[in-house]
């Protein structure tokens, strides 16, 4: 008896088994694998809106740079941008003494006028002279065929009129002339033909006395 008893005392303790990798729950595993199926859904979510962003602009903005010499001996250089999602095309015209930014409003249905050096913006109401349509103006641009002679344009002459209430504007030409006032434009009666013209786009000249 005592013997089997001091053989239980010298036993060496038996040394409980350790689990390094701990359990995870069910419920746990399943929170788990739907928050990964969640990310993984986002991230392709995001690539797609970003090649759509990309495919987007790719198909809906056409960026055109020209340059042509006038009879007077200047080089005047054109930029163009045609955006038909947003509907807007815009210009940006440098010559040897000066340059504007042209934009085409087609949302609004307005011209912006910025002149280099000028201290104010000029916007057209669009209907009061003849534009080309958008798609006119792409095409026009797509197929180099801007470069009409000055000869044939025709002259637009505005004065300079009332103060404009920026809120009715829209977005594009606020941004054109964000940092100067705005003021209308109101045309002249007279329509004549010019054989020198800075700010002509697409067979019209635009003049600001």
């Amino acid at each position: 008896m005592n013997s089997k008893t001091n053989c239980e005392a010298n036993a060496v303790p038996e040394i409980p088994g350790f689990k390094f990798i701990p359990r995870i729950p069910k419920d746990r595993k399943q929170v788990i694998l739907i928050s990964s199926v969640l990310v993984l859904l986002t991230a392709v979510i995001i690539a797609a809106i970003l090649i759509g962003v990309y495919i987007t602009q790719e198909y809906t903005e056409r960026i055109i740079k020209t340059i042509s010499n006038g009879k007077d001996g200047q080089t005047v250089e054109r930029t163009m941008m045609v955006n038909n999602q947003e509907r807007v095309a815009a210009f940006f015209i440098k010559a040897n003494k000066t340059s504007a930014t042209v934009v085409y409003d087609y949302k609004h249905h307005l011209i912006g006028i910025r002149i280099k050096d000028q201290k104010q913006c000029s916007v057209v109401a669009m209907d009061s002279i003849d534009v080309p349509s958008l798609n006119e103006i792409t095409h026009r641009i797509e197929q180099l065929d801007e470069q009409v002679s000055e000869n044939n344009s025709l002259v637009y002459s505005f004065k300079k009129g009332k103060l404009a209430v920026r809120t009715t504007l829209g977005t594009t030409i606020n941004i054109l002339c964000g940092d100067i006032p705005i003021y209308w434009a109101e045309k002249q009666e007279k329509e004549l033909r010019i054989t020198l013209c800075v700010i002509s786009i697409i067979s019209i000249c635009i003049k600001i006395l």
